[in-house]
């Protein structure tokens, strides 16, 4: 909410500076998000306009005289078509500071002008909230009176933040009563209409159902429509409200002044003096104040007359019962409407207006005679005549009443208060209190804080106005214990070994939308495992909890795909539906993406960087765990069905590692060159600790075979069937190539093993190495039927 320093002024001293009352208002639970600051303007006054002649040299520029109170009146040469003698303008003679300029005295055509007439734009006002032209003052100003001071231009603006638990601090005067109670200065109350009433109420207002909780309405006649006072009109533009007319910028300004939504109507337009106060049934239309015809249903509430629905309640009025430059007599609508009511009606409408912001809060009971009571003052200045009030529906209740224990505050903010100082802070908030005991205190809750409902909520308040800074900060006694910590480490160890080679970790959400599940059913994928809903989401962006990480990866790829390549990864929690409880799984997910492009010489079948992205994945579990992985092919929804893998220590999967299935990719909108791999943290066996072996005496020497195996048979399968041998000679075996093309049969494929022999006691003869590279063929024929390439 927007607070002009200058208004605020009006009802509580406020001797601090722009930023030292941002922290007051801070400490008191209202941050303020920024804070506009007062243009330098200095020695602008009220003038009035005595003459008004054309300029001799220049058709559309015309000369005033215009008096500022002392001396010769001032001649001053100007263009703007809006003046007319005997207006109150304001008056920049020379020497005066504007925002943008410094008057100084100059020819225009010949005239020597001594000052200017201003308008909103040049006082640093929101130019779109004024007139074109000069800036038209009514006749309450003084001629010679310092324009700033006048008009409140002076002083900073505000913009606090208000908790929804507080609709009484949508108000200047509710967030005064908070600046007041924490300095400790006395509040100042806006003045209500206290006189008599010309006549008795004359409308008739029938509450329908359940909506609205009371209704105030009142009749005002003798009604001139013009523009509102200067003060007014500058409050409400600082405040973000522009002024458009008297009795719009009453009402908002009662609505920004003490909190409390009005709505005016055009007597004569209200059928049969009657007001109707019900849903809307299905279909009606109302056209509203904007211009727009608007499809109702049974959510919305209505205030109606005899001839139909005349606006949507506490929303936006109808162009039927708009005030019109002609309007002389006018009824007053200050009502207290259901919240949930309200913001169901909003939200049906798709429309949100600054009264509606304050109606779907529950606004007191107590507020619409207080607004009303203001607005009949404001209009009586006008020269209104004031019917009486009538009020149907709630009756404003009783004061509630709390028993507060004082021993609380020592409780629950280690703060020792005495009695008496708790009931001052209390006080200076506005509730009334009387000592039941030594102990006890009875604190009458006033009826602008609906949010006070027992004694803890009055704890804070006393807290509030101590000031959260002067609870002392002590550590709870904690007994030692012992933590595991080994799921940290692991989790840790992971997160910088993938930092080592190159990937950067994100951080996503554990919840996402609809919108993932879908993409997958699009995509024609399975999910990988049934999902979570939560049965009372935050919003629709964190219905479900996550089944998997690829698919938020795959998302925070598809918004940076500028920063390819890209190498990230993130370590999270997954979760599993259709059990009870609900399994919960740690995940590591590890992503790479790089641009499309075609490897030159590289067959269809192939792909080298699935090759290296997996390779990497091994690297990373032999670095956790001390142990190489087996790989075994296997499939998971969500990659591609032919290039993915399990890697496995012993006969567990503790890996997952391949190319991220094309149907998803084109779903996501990400390049078909994305891999994507996860480890499942909570397979991972505790690392084994290395074991020396002496550096081998002897040299040794390696043979390279090419063999002919069945396309299915994977690299892996040659190298377990050559370990499996146990021939004592093998050290070590690796393939290094494999082939297909026009010298190999259909259905065959070639794989180039490379094997490392040695003697432990002697060096190795060719003749022993090629007698165990024989054996190794004859156990790779017998296990795999390999054949020896030729």
């Amino acid at each position: 909410m927007r607070v002009p320093l200058g208004w605020l002024k009006a009802y509580v001293d406020v001797q601090e500076s722009a930023d030292e009352a941002a922290e007051i208002f801070a400490r008191l639970g209202f941050p303020v998000e920024a804070i506009d600051r007062a243009p330098r303007i200095e020695g602008v006054v009220i003038g009035e306009i005595v003459t008004l002649e054309k300029h001799p040299n220049a058709d559309r520029l015309v000369i005033g005289k215009v008096s500022v109170g002392n001396g010769a009146p001032l001649t001053i040469a100007t263009g703007a078509v809006n003046v007319a003698v005997g207006q109150r303008i304001p008056v920049a003679p020379i020497g005066a500071q504007l925002p943008e300029m410094k008057i100084e005295k100059r020819a225009m055509r010949g005239v020597v002008s001594e000052g200017m007439m201003c308008s909103a734009r040049e006082l640093g006002l929101e130019p779109d909230h004024f007139e074109d032209g000069i800036m038209i003052l009514d006749g309450e100003v003084v001629v010679g009176a310092d324009a700033v001071s006048a008009l409140g231009l002076g002083e900073a603006v505000l913009d606090l933040d208000v908790t929804p638990n507080r609709p009484d601090c949508l108000s200047v005067l509710g967030l005064a009563r908070e600046y007041a109670a924490a300095t400790r200065r006395t509040l100042r109350l806006p003045e209500l209409y206290a006189g008599s009433y010309a006549a008795p109420s004359d409308v008739r207002v029938s509450l329908e159902g359940a909506g609205c909780n009371r209704y105030v309405a009142q009749r005002f006649e003798d009604v001139r429509v013009g523009p509102a006072p200067a003060w007014m009109r500058v409050r409400l533009s600082l405040a973000g409200q522009r002024p458009i007319s008297n009795l719009v910028d009453i009402s908002n300004y009662v609505m920004l002044e003490v909190g409390q939504p009005l709505h005016f109507f055009d007597w004569e337009s209200v059928a049969g003096g009657t007001i109707v106060v019900r849903k809307a049934h299905p279909g009606e239309h109302l056209l509203t104040l904007d211009g727009v015809d608007r499809v109702l249903d049974e959510r919305v509430l209505l205030i109606c007359d005899e001839a139909g629905p005349s606006v949507i309640a506490g929303i936006r009025g109808g162009e039927r019962s708009e005030i019109k430059d002609t309007t002389h007599s006018v009824l007053m609508e200050s009502a207290n409407f259901d919240g949930p009511t309200i913001r169901r009606g909003s939200l049906s409408l798709g429309l949100r207006t600054d009264g509606s912001l304050r109606h779907e809060k529950s606004l007191p009971l107590a507020f619409p005679d207080l607004g009303a009571a203001r607005a009949a003052k404001l209009l009586a200045d006008e020269g209104a005549t004031i019917d009486a009030p009538l009020a149907v529906g709630k009756s404003v209740p009783p004061p509630a009443h709390i028993a507060f224990a004082v021993a609380q505050v020592q409780r629950l903010l280690g703060l020792t208060l005495p009695a008496q100082r708790i009931a001052s802070n209390l006080g200076a908030l506005g509730f009334a209190t009387a000592p039941v005991d030594d102990l006890t205190l009875d604190v009458e809750v006033p009826p602008w804080r609906a949010d006070i409902r027992e004694g803890v909520d009055l704890v804070e308040e006393v807290a509030r106005i101590e000031s959260y800074d002067e609870i002392p900060s002590e550590l709870p006694p904690i007994a030692q214990h012992g933590i595991d910590s080994d799921d940290w480490h692991l989790e840790s160890d992971i997160a910088h070994s993938l930092m080592d080679m190159g990937y950067h970790e994100i951080v996503s959400l554990p919840l996402h939308s609809s919108a993932i599940i879908e993409k997958y059913r699009n995509a024609g994928i399975e999910l990988p495992r049934t999902p979570v809903e939560v049965l009372n989401p935050l919003s629709e962006e964190q219905r479900w909890l996550r089944f998997a990480i690829l698919p938020l990866m795959l998302q925070w790829l598809a918004r940076n795909r500028q920063q390819l390549p890209c190498r990230i990864f993130e370590i999270g929690h997954t979760f599993r539906g259709g059990e009870s409880p609900i399994s919960e799984e740690p995940i590591a997910g590890i992503l790479f993406a790089r641009e499309e492009r075609e490897e030159k010489g590289e067959p269809a079948w192939s792909d080298r960087t699935l090759v290296e992205f997996r390779s990497e994945i091994e690297s990373l579990l032999r670095n956790l765990t001390g142990v190489w992985p087996d790989v075994a092919q296997d499939a998971i929804p969500g990659l591609h069905p032919g290039k993915s893998a399990s890697l496995l220590l012993g006969h567990d999967s503790v890996a997952m590692a391949g190319r991220v299935d094309p149907r998803l990719c084109g779903t996501f909108e990400i390049p078909l060159s994305t891999y994507y791999a996860f480890l499942r943290v909570d397979k991972l066996p505790a690392r084994r600790v290395a074991v020396y072996k002496p550096v081998p005496k002897f040299p040794g020497t390696s043979r390279d075979v090419a063999l002919l195996l069945d396309e299915h048979v994977p690299a892996e399968a040659v190298l377990g069937a050559v370990l499996q041998a146990a021939i004592p000679q093998v050290e070590r075996a690796r393939p290094f190539d494999e082939y297909r093309g026009p010298q190999v049969p259909a259905g065959k494929k070639s794989i180039a093993v490379r094997i490392w022999l040695r003697e432990p006691e002697a060096t190795i003869t060719d003749a022993i190495a090629d007698e165990a590279t024989a054996k190794v063929i004859a156990a790779l024929r017998e296990r795999l039927g390999a054949e020896l390439r030729t």
